[in-house]
């Protein structure tokens, strides 16, 4: 199962690493059996061409729905789970 529709999340940190920012999330309530704790990875290459908040918040919210949802991912991969591959 996955987080419910319209969940919320609530920037809690970050981390600074030598590559990128990572952020952290709560969401209080994903649904049934789904974690709490959530985290993004913000290269710096993907960061240094944002110089607004509303760039940021649209980068931010892409990788969230990106990881959480598979947004742009799901439609290509879900037709192979189940296949086998020979190499």
């Amino acid at each position: 199962m996955a987080v419910q529709p319209n969940a919320h999340f609530t920037f809690t940190s970050y981390e600074v690493t030598d590559g990128g920012i990572r952020m952290f999330f709560v969401c209080t309530d994903p649904g049934p059996g789904q974690p709490n704790d959530y985290d993004i990875f913000l290269t710096d290459a993907e960061l240094a061409p944002i110089t607004t908040a509303s760039q940021l918040n649209t980068l931010v919210t892409n990788k969230l729905n990106r990881k959480i949802r598979a947004v742009n991912i799901a439609p290509k991969l879900d037709p192979f789970i189940g296949q086998t591959l020979v190499i």
